[in-house]
């Protein structure tokens, strides 16, 4: 009986952990889908598609855990203790290819983690998960067929209701000729809207993550070069948490370049892809070119702005 209990009430939490997590990577869904592409496990067309089956996936195994009420459903907890084992291969491959940097997107932007912190998290959950194998087995409403359809159908359709397709590709790290969509820095309920048009002129646009070490660095150079001709026109747009603004702006020495903040759903990644730093070289709303950080030549940026 005690043995049970115990197993349900582990049952329950995972389901609730697998539905927490399927939900909250749902707003912004756009940090998931990019992952797949940065570790070359999808293109652009089929990232979008391939992070919302998983999703599916986690709400379906979210629901038949809460379900497995007393446990017993054996089938079940090989499921879900494959997929945390797929999880974290997944995360190492995030680490292979990018390193151990910035948020792995496991809990959205509502937790942030990094992947090595992830892994750690999934090595907790498959040691829950773990106890589920201890006998005895017993049915329940989770192994019920017509219920396994409904919820699988549910969860199938759940991601692309919730968060629909966006048919449009952020630019690539090398992409220039195109316009930037910067009208909703200029919106009325926007606080820190910028004092100049952006949208208007010449001027060196950065797009910087507070949480990107390389980001910092970026915004170091880049203040460096407005010290020495202050005359050139800078602009950070910046994304993250306003509790990382102070000390992104204490270790990049950011003090006179203005700035502004531009959430995923306004277009931030649209406008820089998801490269950062993106440094952008801007000719009225049109990016003329990008440079990495460490390839920023002061002079020919300087000849860029006098021709």
């Amino acid at each position: 009986m005690k043995t049970n209990i115990l197993k349900g009430s582990i049952s329950i939490l995972l389901g609730l952990v697998f539905l927490f997590s399927a939900y909250i990577k749902l707003f912004p869904i756009e940090l998931f889908e990019f992952s797949f592409i940065e570790i070359k496990l999808a293109n652009w067309t089929t990232a979008p598609y391939i992070a919302r089956l998983f999703l599916s996936l986690e709400f379906l195994l979210g629901i038949l855990l809460i379900l497995n009420f007393n446990g017993g459903n054996k089938k079940l907890a090989k499921f879900s203790f494959a997929l945390l084992v797929i999880f974290t291969i997944y995360l190492f491959l995030i680490i292979l290819f990018q390193g151990n940097n910035g948020n792995c997107g496991c809990f959205g932007t509502f937790i942030k983690m990094t992947p090595l912190e992830s892994i750690i998290k999934n090595l907790l959950l498959m040691s829950l998960n773990g106890i589920l194998f201890i006998p005895p087995f017993k049915k329940n409403l989770s192994v019920n067929k017509l219920i396994i359809i409904a919820a699988g159908i549910a969860s199938l359709l759940s991601p692309f209701i919730l968060n629909p397709l966006n048919e449009s590709a952020p630019p690539s790290e090398n992409e220039i000729n195109y316009n930037l969509k910067l009208d909703a820095l200029y919106l009325s309920s926007k606080k820190d809207t910028p004092k100049v048009d952006l949208r208007k002129g010449k001027r060196v646009i950065a797009f910087l993550s507070l949480t990107c070490e390389h980001c910092k660095l970026g915004a170091q150079k880049l203040n460096l070069i407005h010290q020495n001709h202050p005359e050139i026109p800078i602009f950070f747009i910046l994304n993250g948490d306003s509790k990382d603004l102070k000390p992104f702006l204490i270790e990049s020495k950011t003090k006179t370049i203005q700035f502004a903040f531009m959430t995923i759903k306004e277009g931030f990644i649209e406008n820089a892809g998801i490269n950062f730093p993106a440094i952008l070289w801007v000719n009225n709303s049109k990016v003329d070119n990008r440079t990495k950080y460490t390839q920023l030549d002061e002079s020919t940026l300087i000849k860029w702005f006098e021709h």
